[in-house]
């Protein structure tokens, strides 16, 4: 018996580690010094929330891996806040949803999702499964914009794509997919989206335009939302 948990362990190298690297992106991709989650643990948020997007996030969404059209979009919205927090044109309990979209929004991170299915064309797929890994990657972008997908889903998907970057802040879907890595994210996102009741029906939202519905819904009053 005790031969055997060795080996147990070597069947699954990535499972440990990963977990941890959740835990790790959780807490510091947007939490850096003076960063992005510290913003509630001053009397006046407001100036450390401007630091935050302007200093830690915008600067890493700007080296994710996202399109470089995205990347625009989204760090262009971003800077759109900047003057409504410095200017306190939002209150309080708006800057606190605010907040919690951008600690958790699986569309910063979904330069690692456009990878993969740019990399499916080339590994020796079946026009079957392409098309299943852009469907399920338009699942998983209706999941997003009905709030309902996590970070920690979206990285939880991504896992066996991805490796730790050298910081040890992050996740980065490598370059050189094989196809049984594809297949093993198609099986997870299909597994989360049939949890979940998404459609399986076409949805054409690029993250900038999720981005945008994200934040809105952040900022609009609750009890104006569907």
């Amino acid at each position: 018996m005790n031969n055997d948990a060795p080996e147990s362990t070597q069947r699954e190298p990535s499972l440990g580690p990963a977990c941890l690297v959740l835990v790790i992106l959780a807490l510091a991709v947007f939490c850096a010094v003076c960063g992005f989650g510290s913003w509630f643990m001053f009397s006046d948020q407001y100036p450390f929330a401007e630091k935050g997007i302007s200093q830690q996030l915008i600067p890493w969404v700007q080296s994710s891996q996202l399109s470089p059209g995205d990347k625009a979009s989204i760090a262009g919205q971003l800077n759109q806040l900047l003057p409504l927090i410095r200017e306190r044109r939002i209150d309080k309990r708006q800057l606190l949803r605010l907040r919690n979209c951008l600690q958790d929004n699986p569309v910063l991170l979904w330069g690692g999702v456009q990878s993969i299915v740019a990399q499916s064309k080339d590994v020796g797929l079946s026009e079957t499964e392409i098309e299943a890994v852009q469907r399920i990657s338009e699942r998983l972008m209706r999941m997003a914009t009905d709030r309902v997908l996590s970070r920690n889903d979206l990285e939880f998907t991504i896992q066996k794509c991805a490796v730790v970057l050298p910081d040890q802040l992050g996740l980065e879907v490598q370059q050189d997919l094989t196809a049984d890595q594809i297949r093993q994210f198609m099986q997870r996102g299909e597994q989360l989206t049939n949890e979940n009741n998404v459609p399986n029906e076409p949805y054409s939202k690029s993250p900038g335009e999720a981005f945008a519905m994200l934040i809105k819904a952040a900022l609009d009053d609750p009890k104006d939302q569907p």
